[in-house]
Protein backbone atom coordinates (compact mmCIF):
# COMPACT_ATOMS: atom_id res chain seq x y z
CA UNK A 1 0.00 0.00 0.00
CA UNK A 2 1.11 3.56 -0.74
CA UNK A 3 0.40 6.66 1.30
CA UNK A 4 -1.70 9.21 -0.59
CA UNK A 5 -0.68 12.83 -1.05
CA UNK A 6 -1.85 14.90 1.91
CA UNK A 7 -2.93 11.78 3.83
CA UNK A 8 -1.99 11.78 7.51
CA UNK A 9 -0.13 8.79 8.90
CA UNK A 10 -3.09 7.97 11.18
CA UNK A 11 -5.51 8.01 8.20
CA UNK A 12 -3.09 5.84 6.20
CA UNK A 13 -2.72 3.39 9.10
CA UNK A 14 -6.50 3.22 9.42
CA UNK A 15 -6.86 2.55 5.68
CA UNK A 16 -4.22 -0.18 5.87
CA UNK A 17 -6.02 -1.73 8.84
CA UNK A 18 -9.30 -1.77 6.90
CA UNK A 19 -7.51 -3.42 3.96
CA UNK A 20 -6.16 -6.07 6.35
CA UNK A 21 -9.64 -6.78 7.70
CA UNK A 22 -11.01 -7.00 4.15
CA UNK A 23 -8.37 -9.54 3.16
CA UNK A 24 -6.69 -7.24 0.62
CA UNK A 25 -3.30 -7.38 2.36
CA UNK A 26 -1.66 -9.77 4.81
CA UNK A 27 -0.11 -9.07 8.23
CA UNK A 28 3.38 -8.61 6.81
CA UNK A 29 2.16 -5.96 4.35
CA UNK A 30 0.17 -4.28 7.15
CA UNK A 31 3.30 -4.09 9.35
CA UNK A 32 5.29 -2.51 6.53
CA UNK A 33 2.51 0.03 5.86
CA UNK A 34 2.05 1.09 9.50
CA UNK A 35 5.72 1.06 10.65
CA UNK A 36 7.55 1.46 7.35
CA UNK A 37 9.18 -1.94 7.85
CA UNK A 38 8.19 -5.35 9.19
CA UNK A 39 10.26 -5.74 12.38
CA UNK A 40 8.20 -8.35 14.24
CA UNK A 41 7.41 -12.04 13.72
CA UNK A 42 4.14 -12.89 12.00
CA UNK A 43 2.47 -13.83 15.29
CA UNK A 44 3.58 -10.61 17.02
CA UNK A 45 2.50 -8.55 14.03
CA UNK A 46 -0.90 -10.28 14.14
CA UNK A 47 -1.28 -9.37 17.82
CA UNK A 48 -0.27 -5.77 17.09
CA UNK A 49 -2.86 -5.61 14.35
CA UNK A 50 -5.57 -6.88 16.71
CA UNK A 51 -4.54 -4.24 19.23
CA UNK A 52 -4.55 -1.47 16.60
CA UNK A 53 -7.96 -2.52 15.23
CA UNK A 54 -9.45 -2.13 18.70
CA UNK A 55 -7.59 1.17 19.17
CA UNK A 56 -9.07 2.58 15.94
CA UNK A 57 -12.54 1.37 16.96
CA UNK A 58 -12.28 3.06 20.38
CA UNK A 59 -11.00 6.26 18.75
CA UNK A 60 -13.94 6.36 16.36
CA UNK A 61 -16.41 5.70 19.19
CA UNK A 62 -14.86 8.53 21.22
CA UNK A 63 -15.16 10.96 18.30
CA UNK A 64 -18.82 10.03 17.78
CA UNK A 65 -19.63 10.50 21.48
CA UNK A 66 -18.28 14.08 21.31
CA UNK A 67 -20.72 15.12 18.56
CA UNK A 68 -23.68 17.07 19.95
CA UNK A 69 -25.68 17.36 16.71
CA UNK A 70 -28.23 14.51 16.81
CA UNK A 71 -28.89 14.62 13.05
CA UNK A 72 -25.18 14.65 12.30
CA UNK A 73 -24.68 11.73 14.67
CA UNK A 74 -27.47 9.72 13.00
CA UNK A 75 -25.96 10.47 9.59
CA UNK A 76 -22.56 9.23 10.76
CA UNK A 77 -24.10 6.06 12.18
CA UNK A 78 -25.90 5.35 8.86
CA UNK A 79 -22.70 5.96 6.92
CA UNK A 80 -20.85 3.67 9.31
CA UNK A 81 -23.42 0.88 8.82
CA UNK A 82 -23.23 1.22 5.04
CA UNK A 83 -19.44 1.11 5.22
CA UNK A 84 -19.58 -2.05 7.36
CA UNK A 85 -21.98 -3.73 4.87
CA UNK A 86 -19.79 -2.84 1.90
CA UNK A 87 -16.71 -4.12 3.69
CA UNK A 88 -18.52 -7.38 4.56
CA UNK A 89 -19.40 -7.82 0.88
CA UNK A 90 -15.77 -7.23 -0.04
CA UNK A 91 -14.58 -9.69 2.61
CA UNK A 92 -17.00 -12.35 1.30
CA UNK A 93 -15.77 -11.87 -2.27
CA UNK A 94 -12.16 -12.08 -1.12
CA UNK A 95 -12.79 -15.26 0.87
CA UNK A 96 -14.50 -16.92 -2.10
CA UNK A 97 -11.68 -15.84 -4.40
CA UNK A 98 -9.06 -17.20 -2.02
CA UNK A 99 -10.93 -20.53 -1.79
CA UNK A 100 -11.11 -20.66 -5.60
CA UNK A 101 -7.37 -20.07 -5.91
CA UNK A 102 -6.63 -22.63 -3.19
CA UNK A 103 -8.85 -25.20 -4.91
CA UNK A 104 -7.22 -24.59 -8.28
CA UNK A 105 -3.77 -24.78 -6.73
CA UNK A 106 -4.60 -28.12 -5.07
CA UNK A 107 -5.92 -29.52 -8.37
CA UNK A 108 -2.86 -28.33 -10.30
CA UNK A 109 -0.54 -29.73 -7.64
CA UNK A 110 -2.29 -33.10 -7.77
CA UNK A 111 -2.02 -33.24 -11.56
CA UNK A 112 1.67 -32.29 -11.37
CA UNK A 113 2.31 -35.00 -8.78
CA UNK A 114 0.54 -37.60 -10.91
CA UNK A 115 2.49 -36.63 -14.04
CA UNK A 116 5.72 -36.81 -12.05
CA UNK A 117 4.73 -40.22 -10.66
CA UNK A 118 4.01 -41.54 -14.17
CA UNK A 119 7.32 -40.19 -15.53
CA UNK A 120 9.23 -42.12 -12.85
CA UNK A 121 7.58 -45.46 -13.67
CA UNK A 122 9.19 -48.07 -15.85
CA UNK A 123 7.48 -48.53 -19.23
CA UNK A 124 4.91 -51.32 -19.31
CA UNK A 125 6.24 -54.24 -21.34
CA UNK A 126 3.97 -54.91 -24.32
CA UNK A 127 3.86 -58.50 -25.53
CA UNK A 128 3.36 -59.43 -29.18
CA UNK A 129 0.03 -61.22 -29.02
CA UNK A 130 -1.40 -63.65 -31.52
CA UNK A 131 -5.07 -62.80 -31.95
CA UNK A 132 -7.63 -65.55 -32.05
CA UNK A 133 -9.47 -66.20 -35.28
CA UNK A 134 -12.26 -63.61 -35.40
CA UNK A 135 -15.49 -65.12 -34.15
CA UNK A 136 -17.69 -62.04 -34.53
CA UNK A 137 -18.36 -62.04 -30.80
CA UNK A 138 -17.70 -59.41 -28.12
CA UNK A 139 -17.26 -60.12 -24.42
CA UNK A 140 -18.23 -57.75 -21.62
CA UNK A 141 -16.52 -57.87 -18.20
CA UNK A 142 -17.47 -55.62 -15.27
CA UNK A 143 -15.14 -54.71 -12.40
CA UNK A 144 -17.12 -52.99 -9.65
CA UNK A 145 -16.69 -51.84 -6.06
CA UNK A 146 -13.04 -52.78 -5.57
CA UNK A 147 -12.72 -50.43 -2.56
CA UNK A 148 -8.95 -50.63 -2.92
CA UNK A 149 -6.98 -50.49 0.35
CA UNK A 150 -10.05 -51.35 2.42
CA UNK A 151 -8.82 -53.66 5.19
CA UNK A 152 -11.14 -55.83 7.27
CA UNK A 153 -12.23 -59.32 8.19
CA UNK A 154 -15.80 -60.55 8.66
CA UNK A 155 -15.99 -63.57 10.96
CA UNK A 156 -18.73 -66.19 11.20
CA UNK A 157 -20.64 -67.66 14.13
CA UNK A 158 -17.90 -70.12 15.00
CA UNK A 159 -14.91 -67.86 14.49
CA UNK A 160 -14.43 -68.85 10.87
CA UNK A 161 -13.48 -66.22 8.30
CA UNK A 162 -16.45 -65.27 6.11
CA UNK A 163 -14.53 -62.69 4.10
CA UNK A 164 -11.11 -61.13 4.54
CA UNK A 165 -10.11 -58.22 2.34
CA UNK A 166 -7.13 -55.98 1.65
CA UNK A 167 -5.37 -54.70 -1.45
CA UNK A 168 -3.42 -57.93 -1.90
CA UNK A 169 -6.69 -59.85 -1.81
CA UNK A 170 -8.02 -57.62 -4.56
CA UNK A 171 -4.97 -58.27 -6.72
CA UNK A 172 -5.23 -62.02 -6.14
CA UNK A 173 -8.91 -61.96 -7.11
CA UNK A 174 -8.13 -60.03 -10.29
CA UNK A 175 -5.48 -62.55 -11.36
CA UNK A 176 -7.81 -65.44 -10.49
CA UNK A 177 -10.54 -63.80 -12.55
CA UNK A 178 -8.26 -63.60 -15.57
CA UNK A 179 -7.21 -67.23 -15.08
CA UNK A 180 -10.86 -68.35 -14.94
CA UNK A 181 -11.74 -66.51 -18.15
CA UNK A 182 -8.67 -67.94 -19.83
CA UNK A 183 -9.53 -71.48 -18.68
CA UNK A 184 -13.09 -71.23 -20.02
CA UNK A 185 -11.61 -70.51 -23.47
CA UNK A 186 -14.76 -68.86 -24.81
CA UNK A 187 -14.73 -67.65 -28.42
CA UNK A 188 -14.77 -63.86 -28.73
CA UNK A 189 -12.70 -61.39 -30.70
CA UNK A 190 -12.85 -58.37 -28.36
CA UNK A 191 -13.12 -57.81 -24.63
CA UNK A 192 -14.78 -54.73 -23.18
CA UNK A 193 -13.74 -54.17 -19.56
CA UNK A 194 -15.94 -51.69 -17.68
CA UNK A 195 -14.86 -50.34 -14.29
CA UNK A 196 -18.16 -49.43 -12.62
CA UNK A 197 -17.08 -47.18 -9.76
CA UNK A 198 -15.87 -47.23 -6.17
CA UNK A 199 -12.37 -48.34 -7.16
CA UNK A 200 -11.22 -46.80 -3.85
CA UNK A 201 -12.45 -47.00 -0.29
CA UNK A 202 -12.07 -43.21 0.01
CA UNK A 203 -13.05 -41.31 3.15
CA UNK A 204 -16.79 -40.74 3.19
CA UNK A 205 -17.45 -41.89 6.76
CA UNK A 206 -15.42 -42.35 9.96
CA UNK A 207 -15.42 -46.14 9.60
CA UNK A 208 -13.31 -45.63 6.47
CA UNK A 209 -10.41 -44.55 8.72
CA UNK A 210 -10.50 -47.95 10.41
CA UNK A 211 -10.11 -49.68 7.02
CA UNK A 212 -7.42 -47.56 5.37
CA UNK A 213 -3.72 -48.36 5.73
CA UNK A 214 -2.28 -45.58 3.55
CA UNK A 215 -3.22 -42.17 2.07
CA UNK A 216 -6.01 -42.24 -0.50
CA UNK A 217 -3.88 -40.50 -3.16
CA UNK A 218 -1.24 -43.23 -2.86
CA UNK A 219 -3.94 -45.88 -3.23
CA UNK A 220 -5.18 -44.04 -6.34
CA UNK A 221 -1.78 -44.32 -8.03
CA UNK A 222 -1.28 -47.94 -6.94
CA UNK A 223 -4.69 -49.03 -8.19
CA UNK A 224 -4.26 -47.27 -11.54
CA UNK A 225 -0.83 -48.82 -12.11
CA UNK A 226 -2.11 -52.29 -11.24
CA UNK A 227 -5.08 -51.98 -13.61
CA UNK A 228 -2.87 -50.73 -16.45
CA UNK A 229 -0.65 -53.80 -16.10
CA UNK A 230 -3.67 -56.11 -15.71
CA UNK A 231 -5.25 -54.85 -18.94
CA UNK A 232 -2.01 -55.46 -20.85
CA UNK A 233 -1.76 -58.96 -19.40
CA UNK A 234 -5.43 -59.69 -20.18
CA UNK A 235 -4.99 -58.67 -23.81
CA UNK A 236 -1.89 -60.85 -24.11
CA UNK A 237 -3.22 -63.97 -22.38
CA UNK A 238 -6.67 -63.91 -23.98
CA UNK A 239 -5.30 -63.01 -27.40
CA UNK A 240 -7.82 -60.22 -28.07
CA UNK A 241 -7.84 -56.43 -28.14
CA UNK A 242 -9.31 -54.77 -25.06
CA UNK A 243 -11.57 -51.72 -24.75
CA UNK A 244 -11.48 -50.15 -21.28
CA UNK A 245 -14.12 -47.79 -19.88
CA UNK A 246 -14.65 -46.18 -16.47
CA UNK A 247 -17.54 -44.54 -14.67
CA UNK A 248 -17.22 -42.76 -11.29
CA UNK A 249 -18.51 -44.02 -7.96
CA UNK A 250 -19.47 -42.29 -4.73
CA UNK A 251 -16.60 -43.44 -2.49
CA UNK A 252 -14.00 -41.70 -4.66
CA UNK A 253 -15.63 -38.25 -4.67
CA UNK A 254 -13.24 -35.65 -3.25
CA UNK A 255 -14.61 -34.71 0.17
CA UNK A 256 -13.68 -34.72 3.82
CA UNK A 257 -15.18 -37.02 6.42
CA UNK A 258 -18.90 -36.41 6.79
CA UNK A 259 -18.89 -33.69 4.16
CA UNK A 260 -21.62 -33.80 1.53
CA UNK A 261 -20.43 -34.49 -2.05
CA UNK A 262 -20.99 -30.92 -3.24
CA UNK A 263 -19.01 -31.52 -6.46
CA UNK A 264 -19.48 -35.20 -7.46
CA UNK A 265 -17.64 -34.56 -10.74
CA UNK A 266 -14.48 -33.95 -8.67
CA UNK A 267 -13.73 -37.64 -8.50
CA UNK A 268 -10.49 -39.55 -8.00
CA UNK A 269 -11.69 -42.14 -10.50
CA UNK A 270 -11.01 -39.59 -13.23
CA UNK A 271 -7.41 -39.49 -11.98
CA UNK A 272 -7.28 -43.29 -12.26
CA UNK A 273 -8.74 -43.09 -15.75
CA UNK A 274 -6.27 -40.42 -16.86
CA UNK A 275 -3.34 -42.33 -15.36
CA UNK A 276 -4.31 -45.50 -17.24
CA UNK A 277 -4.90 -43.55 -20.45
CA UNK A 278 -1.45 -41.96 -20.28
CA UNK A 279 0.25 -45.24 -19.40
CA UNK A 280 -1.37 -47.14 -22.27
CA UNK A 281 -1.70 -44.42 -24.91
CA UNK A 282 0.85 -46.14 -27.17
CA UNK A 283 -0.50 -49.66 -26.69
CA UNK A 284 -1.99 -50.77 -30.01
CA UNK A 285 -4.07 -53.58 -28.46
CA UNK A 286 -5.88 -51.47 -25.86
CA UNK A 287 -8.42 -48.71 -26.49
CA UNK A 288 -9.31 -46.37 -23.62
CA UNK A 289 -12.89 -45.17 -24.05
CA UNK A 290 -13.87 -41.56 -23.20
CA UNK A 291 -14.62 -40.88 -19.53
CA UNK A 292 -18.17 -39.97 -18.52
CA UNK A 293 -20.63 -40.35 -15.64
CA UNK A 294 -22.18 -43.28 -17.55
CA UNK A 295 -20.70 -45.50 -20.24
CA UNK A 296 -22.86 -46.08 -23.33
CA UNK A 297 -21.91 -48.58 -26.00
CA UNK A 298 -23.61 -50.51 -28.80
CA UNK A 299 -22.72 -54.18 -29.28
CA UNK A 300 -24.28 -55.91 -32.31
CA UNK A 301 -27.20 -53.49 -32.24
CA UNK A 302 -27.71 -53.82 -28.46
CA UNK A 303 -27.60 -50.48 -26.64
CA UNK A 304 -25.91 -51.01 -23.28
CA UNK A 305 -25.41 -48.46 -20.53
CA UNK A 306 -23.21 -48.82 -17.43
CA UNK A 307 -23.38 -46.66 -14.28
CA UNK A 308 -22.28 -46.98 -10.68
CA UNK A 309 -25.96 -47.18 -9.81
CA UNK A 310 -26.57 -45.52 -6.45
CA UNK A 311 -30.26 -45.51 -7.40
CA UNK A 312 -32.26 -48.26 -5.76
CA UNK A 313 -34.57 -48.47 -8.78
CA UNK A 314 -32.40 -49.14 -11.84
CA UNK A 315 -35.45 -49.35 -14.08
CA UNK A 316 -36.42 -45.78 -13.22
CA UNK A 317 -32.84 -44.67 -13.90
CA UNK A 318 -32.86 -46.48 -17.24
CA UNK A 319 -36.11 -44.77 -18.29
CA UNK A 320 -34.64 -41.42 -17.22
CA UNK A 321 -31.60 -41.94 -19.47
CA UNK A 322 -33.81 -42.97 -22.39
CA UNK A 323 -35.87 -39.80 -22.03
CA UNK A 324 -32.86 -37.56 -21.41
CA UNK A 325 -30.84 -38.72 -24.42
CA UNK A 326 -33.74 -39.85 -26.65
CA UNK A 327 -32.35 -43.36 -27.06
CA UNK A 328 -33.52 -46.92 -26.51
CA UNK A 329 -31.56 -48.92 -23.95
CA UNK A 330 -31.58 -52.72 -24.12
CA UNK A 331 -29.68 -53.31 -20.88
CA UNK A 332 -28.75 -51.10 -17.94
CA UNK A 333 -25.94 -52.26 -15.63
CA UNK A 334 -25.47 -50.95 -12.10
CA UNK A 335 -23.23 -51.78 -9.13
CA UNK A 336 -23.04 -50.06 -5.71
CA UNK A 337 -25.14 -52.52 -3.66
CA UNK A 338 -22.51 -55.31 -3.75
CA UNK A 339 -25.17 -57.81 -4.84
CA UNK A 340 -25.96 -59.40 -8.17
CA UNK A 341 -29.42 -59.63 -9.74
CA UNK A 342 -31.04 -59.55 -13.17
CA UNK A 343 -34.57 -58.75 -14.22
CA UNK A 344 -36.38 -58.52 -17.56
CA UNK A 345 -38.50 -55.38 -17.87
CA UNK A 346 -39.79 -55.47 -21.44
CA UNK A 347 -39.15 -56.32 -25.06
CA UNK A 348 -35.81 -55.17 -26.49
CA UNK A 349 -34.42 -54.98 -30.00
CA UNK A 350 -33.10 -58.54 -29.68
CA UNK A 351 -34.44 -60.33 -26.63
CA UNK A 352 -35.66 -58.77 -23.39
CA UNK A 353 -34.77 -55.36 -22.03
CA UNK A 354 -33.00 -55.99 -18.75
CA UNK A 355 -31.60 -54.32 -15.67
CA UNK A 356 -28.55 -56.03 -14.17
CA UNK A 357 -26.91 -55.50 -10.80
CA UNK A 358 -23.33 -56.70 -10.98
CA UNK A 359 -21.46 -58.13 -7.97
CA UNK A 360 -18.61 -56.41 -6.16
CA UNK A 361 -14.93 -57.28 -6.06
CA UNK A 362 -14.92 -56.67 -2.32
CA UNK A 363 -17.77 -58.98 -1.25
CA UNK A 364 -19.37 -58.82 2.18
CA UNK A 365 -17.93 -56.06 4.36
CA UNK A 366 -18.81 -54.70 7.81
CA UNK A 367 -21.16 -52.10 6.31
CA UNK A 368 -23.03 -54.73 4.28
CA UNK A 369 -23.33 -56.83 7.43
CA UNK A 370 -24.78 -53.86 9.33
CA UNK A 371 -27.60 -53.52 6.77
CA UNK A 372 -28.19 -57.30 6.59
CA UNK A 373 -26.71 -57.78 3.10
CA UNK A 374 -24.46 -60.71 2.22
CA UNK A 375 -23.03 -61.59 -1.18
CA UNK A 376 -19.92 -63.22 -2.54
CA UNK A 377 -17.26 -61.26 -4.39
CA UNK A 378 -17.45 -61.64 -8.14
CA UNK A 379 -17.44 -60.16 -11.63
CA UNK A 380 -20.13 -60.22 -14.31
CA UNK A 381 -19.18 -61.61 -17.73
CA UNK A 382 -21.25 -61.85 -20.91
CA UNK A 383 -20.73 -62.61 -24.62
CA UNK A 384 -22.69 -60.94 -27.41
CA UNK A 385 -23.13 -61.90 -31.04
CA UNK A 386 -25.56 -61.04 -33.82
CA UNK A 387 -28.15 -63.12 -31.95
CA UNK A 388 -27.88 -60.90 -28.89
CA UNK A 389 -26.46 -62.08 -25.59
CA UNK A 390 -25.24 -65.65 -26.10
CA UNK A 391 -24.29 -66.28 -22.47
CA UNK A 392 -23.62 -64.62 -19.16
CA UNK A 393 -22.06 -65.83 -15.96
CA UNK A 394 -20.69 -64.58 -12.69
CA UNK A 395 -17.14 -65.45 -11.78
CA UNK A 396 -17.20 -65.89 -8.02
CA UNK A 397 -13.90 -64.89 -6.44
CA UNK A 398 -14.14 -65.84 -2.75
Amino acid sequence: MQKLNGESHLAFAKRATNALQDGLIDYEEWGEAVLGENIYSQENTRRCAKFFIQFIQNLENDIIEQIDDVDKLAEIERAKEELIKERKKLQTVNLEAQEYYRSNARSELLVEQIKEAISQLEPIQVKNIVHKKPSEKVAILTIADAHYDSNYQVDGLFGECVNKYDKETFKTRMWNLLAKIEADDFDFDKLKVVSMGDCLEGMIRYTSLQKLKQPVVKSTIEFAEFMANWLVEASGRLGVPVDFAMVPGNHSVLRLLGQKPDFPEENLEYIIYEFIRLRLKDHINICIEPYNDVYFTTVFGQNLVFAHGEYRDLEEFMIYLENLYDITIDACYGAHFHAESSRAIGVGSNGSKRIIRVPSMVGTDPYAKSILKNNRAGAYFAIFSEDGEDLNKIYYLN
